[in-house]
């Protein structure tokens, strides 16, 4: 039973009650894609011992040790996600296009300050760079003969002992975690009480969705607008020892921002008489996040051609606020079509929630190897670097900072429940360039593990890239492509356990959604 909690709570992102956030939030704040300018981006981000490129240094700030001369860059792009969800046999999709501006870099090359020290140069960088895009929709579709997320609001009144609903469900005394679900329904006639015997509530409910005969068919859709992204300001230190050993370190500021408006409606289809006409319900959720983070790193030469590189990168501690709302309309036979909202049950404000959260640590082992290097540059030269990253996923912390009387049980309930849920994961990336004389191709590939325990969730992400540079007398441009792929689980809710199980009422399945990416991005560079 216990496994089976988890794992809801792990796949809902639909249960807003005295908490707006799940363990799901802290998975989505702590992954990364494919990032950096745009040639490190067309060999698959695989950055971690290749010198000589600005954005290395967010993966590998020994890298800023190659660097002799300055280099600023900026890199722009178009996104485009298109998400297509398949829930209860029926499937739909949608998709959103955005321009970017991905990465801005700069780095001032070190030299040598003693002629007779093998300390070749000390050099520093910093730079801001977009490690993850929120920006995506989200649309499914599907009948439902057996479920309604209705019942689950008539349920938790129940499970609350309601027992005066003018008062607890939208009065003067609501009870704090249904000012999100129950007291909304009650106030918009979605769910009503059994008439008081001899003057008394009994405490029991039923929802407008079932039927003179208590059945249900009803046509469900979710739509999911999500804004924002993650972003991280890093200053970076490298030092270079007799062109075999770079050193280096960086400090980091991550930031997020993320909003979504997610909307969830119900329309009646059933042919038994049945009081719901429809009914939507739309959560509006602001996430702004700030925290830091350290990378310590080395790459090691042993042969000219060859580049060895280690890197650590602790994990972020970050600091969130939320500010959200949930609003109600239904529209049933009774009582016509009648609003609500959360804010009406707290002077009109939104609620908000502060906390804490702790991303995974990463561990980085690289390798590069340089094919026909060259001074002179009329010569055909090319490379293939890889990165091998493990991410311990289970060691993600989540920490309210609201009410003390409840945050250490909802803190150490959440905690319980990552750790029971996610997994350490490793996370391959690869990628090569040829360069002929001023001009320069590439590829690459990189494949994020599954971070869930459970194996039938298919949580992998990949990612297929490719570009063309040029490069003359300081100045470089470069454009690539990078497409990704993954398939997720959403589960819209999860039916609460004191349901009658004479009513063969149950859990939907979860929707599959499959999402697809393409970034058209172009970098502008100059080195002086």
């Amino acid at each position: 039973m216990i496994k089976r909690m988890v794992f809801a709570i792990a796949l809902t992102g639909t249960s807003l009650a005295l908490h707006a956030q799940t363990i799901d939030d802290v998975l989505k704040f702590s992954t990364t894609s494919p990032a950096g300018t745009t040639r490190g981006q067309s060999i698959g981000s695989a950055l971690g011992a290749l010198g000589g490129e600005p954005s290395s240094l967010y993966v590998n700030p020994a890298s800023v040790g190659y660097f002799r001369t300055n280099d600023f860059s900026f890199t722009v792009g178009l996104q485009n996600i298109s998400n297509s969800g398949t829930y209860l046999g029926t499937t739909d999709s949608d998709n959103k296009f955005i321009p970017l501006v991905s990465n801005i870099t700069m780095i001032y090359g070190g030299k040598r300050k003693k002629p007779d020290s093998k300390w070749q140069n000390f050099s520093f960088g910093f730079g801001l760079n977009r490690t993850q895009n929120y920006n995506q929709r989200t649309y499914y579709t599907g009948e439902s003969k057996n479920s309604s997320l209705s019942l689950n609001y008539y349920l938790d009144a129940e499970a609350a002992g309601v027992t005066n609903p003018d008062a607890q469900l939208g009065g003067d005394q609501t009870i704090g975690s249904l000012a999100h679900t129950s007291a909304l329904a009650y106030s918009t006639g979605l769910i009503s009480p059994y008439p008081p015997v001899n003057g008394q509530w009994d405490g029991a409910f039923y929802s407008a969705a079932q039927a003179t005969d208590r059945s249900i068919h009803v046509r469900q859709e979710n739509m999911v607008n999500a804004r924002g992204g993650s972003n991280e300001l890093s200053f970076a230190f490298g030092a270079n020892y007799d062109d075999k050993l770079y050193l280096g370190g960086s400090l980091n500021v991550p930031t997020i921002t993320y909003k979504h408006d997610k909307t969830w409606k119900e329309t009646n289809l059933n042919a038994t008489p049945t009081d719901l006409n429809n009914f939507a319900v739309t959560e509006t959720l602001k996430s702004e996040g700030t925290g830091f983070n350290a990378k310590l790193g080395a790459i090691f030469r042993p042969v000219r051609p060859l580049s060895l590189g280690a890197t650590f990168h602790t994990p972020s501690w970050m600091t969130f606020t939320d500010t959200y709302r949930t609003d109600m309309t239904t529209s049933t036979k009774t009582f016509g079509v009648l609003d609500y909202s959360s804010t009406d049950t707290n002077n009109g404000f939104e609620d908000e929630s502060k906390y804490t959260i702790r991303t995974p640590w990463k561990g980085v082992l690289s390798a590069t190897y340089l094919f026909s290097p060259s001074a002179d540059t009329r010569k055909p030269t090319g490379f293939i670097s890889f990165d091998y990253e493990y991410m311990d996923y289970a060691s993600m912390k989540m920490r309210f900072r609201n009410d003390q009387s409840f945050d250490k049980e909802d803190s150490d309930f959440r905690n319980d429940a990552i750790k029971a849920t996610y997994k350490g994961a490793s996370n391959i990336r690869i990628g090569g360039e040829l360069k002929l004389h001023v001009v320069a191709f590439r590829l690459g590939y990189a494949l994020y593990g599954s971070p869930y325990q459970n194996g039938a969730i298919d949580g992998k992400r990949q990612f297929y890239t490719g570009g063309i540079g040029y490069r003359n007398r300081g100045f470089y441009m470069d454009l690539g492509l990078v497409y990704g792929s993954n398939n997720r689980t959403d589960q819209p809710y999860v039916l609460a356990e004191n349901a009658d199980p004479a009513d063969n009422y149950a859990t939907p399945a979860p929707a599959q959604i499959r999402s697809k990416s393409t970034n058209v991005n172009a970098t502008f560079g100059w080195k002086f």
